[in-house]
């Protein structure tokens, strides 16, 4: 079994699942009033990532299986090189300096983090002052990304947001005081209510900031939350999907105006995507291996993809008792269908697009063979585009209207369609 390409090294997502409130529109997998837990539940993630670490740098390691005790000595252990990290949630910036410090030092026990690793920390605005800050630079956190989400303090509201929009800034500012110099930025668009006008605004004024990278997402309203209870009951007016597609023209114009440059449906670097593109996110738009830990958190890694029980109390105990934190009802083996699945929906949500030539020299076949007809298709309508890249290689790529209807794309390309 085969866990990592030689050219590559190790992506880690780690979850914290722990935040002050519950965003309204939020429906990850995350706990609040759980503050007692931070400690007992840092120490078992820590004990999570030593003994998946140790066991694949000793090819001990099976996805569905109880991971084997660390071991008392280092001996015969083969090198684990660290490409990225991202410590996601939730709200990372809730622990303490201590305690991310100990789940840095507990990767960096079986694992070598690269020297120009990218190592990325979540944080809502007003979580991290300066000292905090500071800390983490030491630590070798050197990428931040904020969960921005709007600089209209009446959706802030809306959305349960702790923060305001006058918070954001003081934020940002506190970060480049400290030495961050990779900054992203989240906002969502679309929100129930919001016109192009307030979108508009928030798009300057985040433009303003200069931040290094910035994500802007589509509301998704999802039932089980309390915004999508309140849409459902017509207590808050449901997003147009006409007004949503002209935010997002308008990000696509105003950014490309202001030097950003897009890289996937969601995603934009200011000037250089080398330097400022998400190395962790490109990860899983390229296919990558990658492992999560903590509740709730998904890996594909070593021919399988899975994902850990959710249950933070119950992943704890599990920890504490050696026993398998995977929930193995989720657990499935990356068929060759699947994988190709993947690679050609995970490359459309690129601007670089789905490398024809990469594709047939590792499944074999051209594109067109696996799925007959449902490219030309695509094409004819306006959804694809073909071009080359810079080796040269002939390329398929969404076009713009095939962003604001990917969905419909990838459909077609889903196993067993």
């Amino acid at each position: 079994m085969t866990l990592l390409p030689p050219q590559h090294g190790l992506s880690l997502y780690l979850h914290i699942p722990f935040c002050r409130t519950r965003c309204t529109y939020c429906d990850f997998n995350i706990y609040t009033n759980l503050r007692h837990l931070y400690e007992p539940y840092t120490e078992a993630l820590c004990l999570e990532v030593e003994r998946t670490l140790s066991a694949i740098a000793r090819r001990a390691y099976h996805p569905l299986m109880p991971l084997p005790p660390v071991p008392e000595t280092d001996d015969a252990l083969l090198p684990l090189y660290i490409e990225t990290v991202f410590l996601g949630g939730g709200t990372p910036s809730l622990l303490s300096p201590t305690l991310l410090g100990r789940i840095m030092a507990s990767i960096r026990r079986f694992g070598t983090i690269r020297d120009d690793a990218e190592i990325t920390l979540e944080a809502n605005p007003g979580t991290l002052n300066l000292e905090k800050l500071k800390s983490l630079r030491v630590m070798g956190i050197n990428r931040l990304s904020y969960g921005a989400q709007t600089f209209d303090d009446a959706q802030l509201k809306k959305l349960g947001r702790a923060h305001d929009s006058a918070e954001i800034g003081r934020s940002f500012a506190l970060a480049r005081e400290s030495g961050f110099d990779n900054i992203s930025l989240d906002f969502i668009y679309g929100l129930p209510g919001e016109t192009l006008e307030s979108w508009r605004d928030t798009l300057d004024k985040a433009l303003a900031l200069e931040a290094e990278h910035l994500s802007l997402y589509g509301l998704i309203v999802e039932e089980n939350t309390s915004l999508g209870k309140r849409v459902l009951a017509g207590k808050l007016p449901v997003p147009e999907d006409d007004t949503a597609a002209d935010m997002y023209l308008l990000a696509l114009e105003n950014l490309a105006q202001a030097g950003y440059v897009q890289y996937e449906i969601s995603n934009w670097a200011r000037g250089s995507l080398e330097k400022y593109a998400s190395r962790h996110n490109l990860t899983y738009w390229l296919n990558r291996p990658y492992i999560g830990f903590g509740p709730g958190a998904h890996s594909c890694f070593a021919g399988y993809r899975f994902a850990v029980l959710k249950d933070p109390r119950e992943y704890i105990q599990r920890i504490q008792a050696g026993e398998s934190v995977i929930d193995t009802t989720e657990a499935e083996e990356v068929t060759p269908e699947l994988k190709r699945a993947d690679t050609v929906i995970l490359a459309w949500r690129t601007n670089a697009g789905l490398d024809l030539q990469e594709f047939k020299a590792e499944f074999g076949k051209p594109l067109d063979e696996f799925y007959p007809g449902k490219v030309a298709r695509f094409l004819e309508l306006g959804l694809l585009e073909e071009g080359r890249n810079a080796a040269d290689h002939p390329i398929l790529r969404l076009t713009v209207r095939g962003r604001l209807l990917s969905n419909n794309v990838f459909v077609e390309f889903l196993p067993g369609d």
